[in-house]
Protein backbone atom coordinates (compact mmCIF):
# COMPACT_ATOMS: atom_id res chain seq x y z
CA UNK A 1 0.00 0.00 0.00
CA UNK A 2 1.16 3.52 -0.78
CA UNK A 3 1.55 6.13 1.96
CA UNK A 4 2.00 9.87 1.67
CA UNK A 5 3.47 11.69 4.67
CA UNK A 6 2.47 15.30 5.35
CA UNK A 7 4.67 16.46 8.20
CA UNK A 8 6.62 19.71 8.48
CA UNK A 9 8.97 18.51 11.21
CA UNK A 10 11.75 16.49 9.65
CA UNK A 11 12.55 14.33 12.68
CA UNK A 12 8.99 13.03 12.92
CA UNK A 13 8.78 12.57 9.15
CA UNK A 14 11.96 10.48 9.05
CA UNK A 15 10.79 8.41 12.00
CA UNK A 16 7.43 7.64 10.40
CA UNK A 17 9.04 6.78 7.09
CA UNK A 18 11.38 4.26 8.74
CA UNK A 19 8.53 2.67 10.69
CA UNK A 20 6.25 2.32 7.67
CA UNK A 21 8.85 1.21 5.15
CA UNK A 22 9.98 -1.52 7.52
CA UNK A 23 6.68 -3.21 6.68
CA UNK A 24 6.87 -5.40 3.56
CA UNK A 25 3.48 -4.26 2.28
CA UNK A 26 4.01 -0.52 2.68
CA UNK A 27 5.86 2.12 0.69
CA UNK A 28 6.17 5.84 1.36
CA UNK A 29 5.65 7.27 -2.12
CA UNK A 30 5.94 10.96 -1.23
CA UNK A 31 6.68 13.37 1.60
CA UNK A 32 5.35 16.92 1.90
CA UNK A 33 5.49 19.70 4.45
CA UNK A 34 2.14 21.34 3.73
CA UNK A 35 -1.39 20.17 2.95
CA UNK A 36 -1.65 21.87 -0.49
CA UNK A 37 1.36 19.83 -1.63
CA UNK A 38 -0.22 16.65 -0.26
CA UNK A 39 -3.43 17.41 -2.13
CA UNK A 40 -1.50 17.88 -5.38
CA UNK A 41 0.46 14.65 -4.93
CA UNK A 42 -2.64 12.63 -4.04
CA UNK A 43 -4.47 14.07 -7.04
CA UNK A 44 -1.72 12.92 -9.37
CA UNK A 45 -1.21 9.51 -7.81
CA UNK A 46 -2.02 6.56 -10.03
CA UNK A 47 -2.98 4.35 -7.10
CA UNK A 48 -4.86 4.99 -3.89
CA UNK A 49 -2.72 6.42 -1.10
CA UNK A 50 -3.12 6.74 2.64
CA UNK A 51 -2.18 10.25 3.76
CA UNK A 52 -0.71 10.63 7.24
CA UNK A 53 -0.87 14.27 8.31
CA UNK A 54 -0.17 16.20 11.50
CA UNK A 55 -3.27 17.79 13.01
CA UNK A 56 -1.74 21.27 13.08
CA UNK A 57 -1.58 21.22 9.28
CA UNK A 58 -5.29 20.56 8.74
CA UNK A 59 -6.93 22.98 11.18
CA UNK A 60 -8.54 26.36 10.55
CA UNK A 61 -8.06 27.72 7.04
CA UNK A 62 -6.74 24.34 5.83
CA UNK A 63 -10.04 22.52 6.51
CA UNK A 64 -11.37 23.13 2.96
CA UNK A 65 -8.20 21.52 1.60
CA UNK A 66 -8.76 18.56 3.90
CA UNK A 67 -12.29 18.17 2.54
CA UNK A 68 -10.95 18.27 -1.02
CA UNK A 69 -8.41 15.60 -0.11
CA UNK A 70 -11.09 13.32 1.35
CA UNK A 71 -13.36 13.86 -1.68
CA UNK A 72 -10.70 12.20 -3.83
CA UNK A 73 -11.46 8.93 -2.04
CA UNK A 74 -8.14 9.34 -0.28
CA UNK A 75 -7.87 7.81 3.18
CA UNK A 76 -6.51 10.32 5.69
CA UNK A 77 -4.97 9.56 9.06
CA UNK A 78 -4.68 12.64 11.26
CA UNK A 79 -2.12 12.53 14.06
CA UNK A 80 -3.31 14.60 17.02
CA UNK A 81 -0.88 16.71 18.98
CA UNK A 82 -1.05 16.97 22.78
CA UNK A 83 -2.99 20.05 23.86
CA UNK A 84 -4.74 20.53 20.51
CA UNK A 85 -7.26 17.70 20.74
CA UNK A 86 -10.34 19.89 21.22
CA UNK A 87 -13.70 18.25 20.64
CA UNK A 88 -15.04 20.94 18.26
CA UNK A 89 -11.95 20.62 16.08
CA UNK A 90 -12.26 16.82 16.08
CA UNK A 91 -15.88 17.15 14.94
CA UNK A 92 -14.79 19.39 12.05
CA UNK A 93 -12.06 16.94 11.04
CA UNK A 94 -14.41 13.96 10.99
CA UNK A 95 -17.08 15.95 9.14
CA UNK A 96 -14.47 16.68 6.48
CA UNK A 97 -14.35 12.94 5.74
CA UNK A 98 -11.38 11.80 7.84
CA UNK A 99 -11.63 8.19 9.08
CA UNK A 100 -8.33 8.00 10.96
CA UNK A 101 -7.45 9.91 14.13
CA UNK A 102 -4.65 8.81 16.44
CA UNK A 103 -2.26 10.52 18.90
CA UNK A 104 0.86 11.79 17.21
CA UNK A 105 3.01 10.00 19.77
CA UNK A 106 1.41 6.61 19.13
CA UNK A 107 3.77 3.65 19.18
CA UNK A 108 5.04 2.24 15.89
CA UNK A 109 2.65 -0.72 15.74
CA UNK A 110 -0.36 1.49 16.36
CA UNK A 111 0.64 3.73 13.45
CA UNK A 112 1.09 0.72 11.18
CA UNK A 113 -2.24 -0.78 12.24
CA UNK A 114 -3.96 2.55 11.62
CA UNK A 115 -2.61 2.82 8.07
CA UNK A 116 -3.63 -0.77 7.32
CA UNK A 117 -7.14 -0.17 8.66
CA UNK A 118 -7.60 2.84 6.39
CA UNK A 119 -6.28 0.92 3.40
CA UNK A 120 -9.03 -1.66 4.09
CA UNK A 121 -11.63 1.16 4.13
CA UNK A 122 -12.02 0.83 7.90
CA UNK A 123 -11.84 3.50 10.59
CA UNK A 124 -8.86 4.02 12.87
CA UNK A 125 -10.00 6.20 15.76
CA UNK A 126 -8.29 6.63 19.10
CA UNK A 127 -10.62 5.19 21.79
CA UNK A 128 -9.90 8.01 24.23
CA UNK A 129 -10.73 10.67 21.66
CA UNK A 130 -13.83 8.75 20.62
CA UNK A 131 -15.12 8.59 24.20
CA UNK A 132 -14.51 12.31 24.67
CA UNK A 133 -16.29 13.03 21.41
CA UNK A 134 -19.34 10.96 22.41
CA UNK A 135 -19.50 12.77 25.74
CA UNK A 136 -19.18 16.13 24.01
CA UNK A 137 -21.97 15.38 21.53
CA UNK A 138 -24.34 13.93 24.11
CA UNK A 139 -23.88 16.47 26.90
CA UNK A 140 -26.72 19.03 26.89
CA UNK A 141 -25.46 22.52 26.12
CA UNK A 142 -26.61 25.44 28.21
CA UNK A 143 -28.52 27.89 26.13
CA UNK A 144 -26.98 31.36 26.11
CA UNK A 145 -28.84 33.90 28.18
CA UNK A 146 -30.98 36.15 26.00
CA UNK A 147 -29.48 39.53 25.31
CA UNK A 148 -30.85 42.31 27.50
CA UNK A 149 -33.48 44.37 25.71
CA UNK A 150 -33.21 48.13 25.61
CA UNK A 151 -36.84 48.45 26.69
CA UNK A 152 -36.08 46.53 29.89
CA UNK A 153 -34.49 49.74 31.18
CA UNK A 154 -37.92 51.40 31.25
CA UNK A 155 -40.84 51.02 33.63
CA UNK A 156 -43.92 49.24 32.31
CA UNK A 157 -45.78 52.52 31.65
CA UNK A 158 -42.72 54.16 30.06
CA UNK A 159 -42.37 51.13 27.79
CA UNK A 160 -46.02 51.39 26.74
CA UNK A 161 -45.59 55.06 25.85
CA UNK A 162 -42.35 54.40 23.96
CA UNK A 163 -43.93 51.56 21.95
CA UNK A 164 -46.87 53.75 20.95
CA UNK A 165 -44.47 56.48 19.88
CA UNK A 166 -42.76 53.87 17.70
CA UNK A 167 -46.15 53.17 16.12
CA UNK A 168 -46.35 56.81 15.07
CA UNK A 169 -48.91 58.03 17.61
CA UNK A 170 -48.95 61.61 18.84
CA UNK A 171 -48.94 62.49 22.54
CA UNK A 172 -52.69 63.21 22.37
CA UNK A 173 -53.42 59.82 20.80
CA UNK A 174 -51.26 58.07 23.40
CA UNK A 175 -53.09 59.88 26.20
CA UNK A 176 -56.44 58.71 24.87
CA UNK A 177 -55.21 55.14 24.32
CA UNK A 178 -53.76 54.77 27.82
CA UNK A 179 -56.35 56.97 29.59
CA UNK A 180 -53.63 59.32 30.82
CA UNK A 181 -53.37 63.07 30.94
CA UNK A 182 -51.28 64.79 28.31
CA UNK A 183 -48.89 66.00 31.01
CA UNK A 184 -48.37 62.42 32.25
CA UNK A 185 -47.63 61.18 28.73
CA UNK A 186 -45.07 63.94 28.26
CA UNK A 187 -43.51 63.07 31.62
CA UNK A 188 -43.17 59.38 30.71
CA UNK A 189 -41.83 60.29 27.30
CA UNK A 190 -39.19 62.62 28.74
CA UNK A 191 -38.12 59.99 31.28
CA UNK A 192 -37.93 57.28 28.60
CA UNK A 193 -35.78 59.40 26.30
CA UNK A 194 -33.46 60.27 29.16
CA UNK A 195 -33.03 56.61 30.21
CA UNK A 196 -32.38 55.48 26.64
CA UNK A 197 -30.10 58.43 25.90
CA UNK A 198 -31.99 59.68 22.84
CA UNK A 199 -33.03 63.25 22.04
CA UNK A 200 -35.86 63.00 19.52
CA UNK A 201 -39.04 61.00 19.05
CA UNK A 202 -37.61 59.62 15.82
CA UNK A 203 -34.52 58.28 17.58
CA UNK A 204 -36.75 56.74 20.24
CA UNK A 205 -38.95 55.06 17.62
CA UNK A 206 -35.93 53.62 15.79
CA UNK A 207 -34.50 52.26 19.03
CA UNK A 208 -37.79 50.66 20.06
CA UNK A 209 -38.38 49.03 16.66
CA UNK A 210 -34.86 47.70 16.56
CA UNK A 211 -35.23 46.28 20.08
CA UNK A 212 -38.48 44.53 19.13
CA UNK A 213 -37.15 43.00 15.92
CA UNK A 214 -36.36 39.22 15.85
CA UNK A 215 -32.66 39.91 15.20
CA UNK A 216 -32.35 42.06 18.31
Amino acid sequence: MCVLLCEDQEVFRIGMREVLEAEPDMAVVAETSHLPEALEVADGARSKVVVVVRQGLVAGAALPLLRDLCRQDTAVLVLAEPGTESEPELVEILQAGVRGYLPRRSDAQRLVDGVRALARHEAALDPTATNRLVQYLTTPRERPAPAARVLDRLTERQREVAELVAQGMSNEEIARRLFLSLATVKSHLTASMRRLDVRTRTQLAILVNRDRSPAA
